[in-house]
């Protein structure tokens, strides 16, 4: 077995035995215009849910440091097989332990040409 697929192993059990569940809902914005008031509503996709641990538990596994992070801010890992449709006019939001937060950052983290987890940096909503 080589580094990437026994580092992903490592990442998946660690998600599966200590995740939380969170639901990830990908939307798009789309004009407002009811009442006569002039903005942008949200139109969300087809939500899915997924395991998630915090990024500080997975970096005991990877030992890898992504950087600092700004207020409010905080990373979790999701395992690899968490699908995203990624485009440019598609947003995502988690709702994670009763709370809202937007997905502002989404990063492949791969050794040995091997995906071993998605890496998301989430931001509190304030609506």
């Amino acid at each position: 077995m080589g580094t990437g697929t026994a580092m992903r192993n490592g990442v998946t059990s660690a998600i599966t035995n200590l995740g939380s569940t969170l639901t990830i809902t990908p939307y798009t914005l789309a004009a407002n215009t009811d009442g006569g008031h002039t903005g942008q509503v949200e139109v969300p996709g087809t939500a899915v849910s997924e395991t998630a641990i915090p990024f500080r538990e997975t970096k005991k596994i990877i030992k890898e440091n992504f950087g600092d992070l700004e207020a409010g801010q905080f990373r979790l890992a999701l395992k690899y097989t968490a699908v995203f449709e990624i485009t440019g006019s598609t947003k995502y939001k988690v709702t994670w332990n009763s709370e809202v937060y937007d997905i502002i950052n989404l990063d492949r983290y791969s050794i040995d040409n091997t995906l071993i987890a998605w890496i998301i940096t989430v931001s509190k909503r304030h609506d």
